[in-house]
């Protein structure tokens, strides 16, 4: 069975009442000798057990908030209540850090209704208006520059080509022109962002748009885009304002389609047992611990990037060291270590085995933030499953052995991140 990081603090809170009892309360060198828990073999003391409890905690949140833990939504809330108590009872500064974010939802699929029946696969953009439009289609090209709209008449639809700038810049200019409705054309229908709302519907199709210039068609879209708000929550012990911060986190939200269990509660489960574990123990002098769980990432990675975004440049210089922990206990699966920072994949790979696969996330996750800004940063991920991102992704979807292995690794890497500058 798992030690727990909050027994062993009560436990260190009253062995020093017990000796200020005996002694009389003597002096401070006396006190000093008190003995303290050492941070060395922290990994061994993180067990299945021990992460299987935080992960039974978020299978009954999210089976308490119908069924998910996603952005703005009570799930979501309680995920992060549940991590941010943990974390207090286990000495840690706690900080709730609340983002607002827009938060597009779609009520149906979109429809193109094309005169002689052809069918189009098609994809609504996010934060596209909602509503119905008829007119005909104009081709637009690529819809980057105003005059590519001269020729569009009020109440048409602009079919733009994919590619040569934004989305939203693409929309923002049919729309300034009268365009009832915007289809971006590509081979395969995009499931772009347009970043923040629009008027008009926006939908992709594929194959082009072949065919649909000079026809009168249909768009219809019924979404709808509210304003929420995302938890993050940052925990640290240490020195408040110690020169060098050692970090690891993950995201703490699901997608809306399951509890999202391996994705990312593997990684909470591991980031949080790791940060229970280290809880209460004395740090290298001048160094500071640091845990993050990011809200909305699922969206975007609105809550890393937030947060990042928010240091100044000299809090930035502070980070020595982030690891990212999203996805480390998919069924079956082999842990691969972030390329990227050489010094932090070594000192995962000195708990996983120096052959221990490499992996290129890219922007797929919380580490790229930290990374655009400078900061070194590396990881744990154990791949995609079977139930990435659907309602099977439940407790039972977690290998609980694989998780502890990458969260011993995890723990392991930040005590040498701490010990050695």
């Amino acid at each position: 069975m798992a030690v727990r990081s909050t027994s062993l603090v009560v436990a260190l809170a009253a062995a020093v009442v017990t000796f200020l009892l005996l002694t009389g309360g003597r002096s401070d060198e006396q006190a000093a000798q008190v003995p303290t828990l050492p941070l060395e073999g922290v990994e061994q003391r993180i067990t299945p057990e021990g992460l299987g409890e935080h992960l039974d905690a978020l299978q009954r949140i999210a089976n308490e908030n119908g069924g998910n833990r996603a952005t703005g939504t009570p799930g979501e809330r309680a995920t992060a209540d549940y991590i941010a108590g943990r974390l207090r009872a286990a000495g840690y500064r706690v900080q709730v850090q609340e983002v607002r974010q827009p938060v597009f939802r779609e009520r149906s699929s979109p429809r193109l209704t094309v005169p002689g029946g052809r069918q189009y696969e098609v994809a609504t953009l996010r934060f596209s208006g909602s509503g119905s439009a008829a007119g005909t289609v104009r081709k637009t090209g690529t819809g980057c520059a105003r005059a590519s709209f001269n020729a569009l008449e009020r109440g048409e639809i602009a079919l733009v080509r994919r590619g040569g700038c934004t989305f939203r810049a693409k929309v923002l200019g049919a729309q300034r022109a009268g365009a009832a409705a915007v289809i971006v054309s590509d081979p395969d229908p995009v499931r772009g962002s347009l970043e923040r709302s629009v008027r008009i519907p926006v939908i992709a199709v594929g194959d082009r748009g072949a065919g649909l210039t000079g026809k009168r068609v249909r768009v219809r879209v019924q979404a709808q885009t509210t304003t929420v708000r995302a938890p993050n929550v940052i925990a640290e012990s240490g020195a408040t304002g110690a020169p060098r911060v050692v970090m690891a986190g993950g995201h703490l939200d699901s997608v809306p389609a399951g509890p999202g269990l391996n994705d990312n509660g593997s990684g909470v489960a591991a980031v949080l047992e790791t940060a229970e574990e280290l809880g209460g123990r004395p740090l290298p002098e001048g160094a500071a611990l640091r845990f993050g769980f990011w809200g909305a990432e699922e969206i975007g990675l609105v809550g890393s990037t937030y947060y990042v975004n928010e240091l100044s440049r000299t809090e930035r210089r502070r980070i020595a060291a982030y690891v990212n922990l999203d996805m480390v206990g998919s069924p079956g699966a082999t842990p691969s270590v972030y390329t990227g920072n050489e010094r932090i994949a070594t000192a995962l790979r000195r708990t996983l085995g120096a052959d221990a696969p490499n992996t290129t996330l890219g922007g797929a996750s919380d580490h790229a933030p930290f990374d655009e800004a400078g900061i070194p940063t590396g990881g744990i991920f154990t791949g995609l499953d079977k139930c990435y991102h659907q309602r099977c992704d439940t407790v039972e979807n977690v290998d609980r052995n694989l998780a502890t292995t990458s969260s011993r690794a995890a723990g392991a890497a930040l005590v040498e991140l701490l010990r050695t500058p």
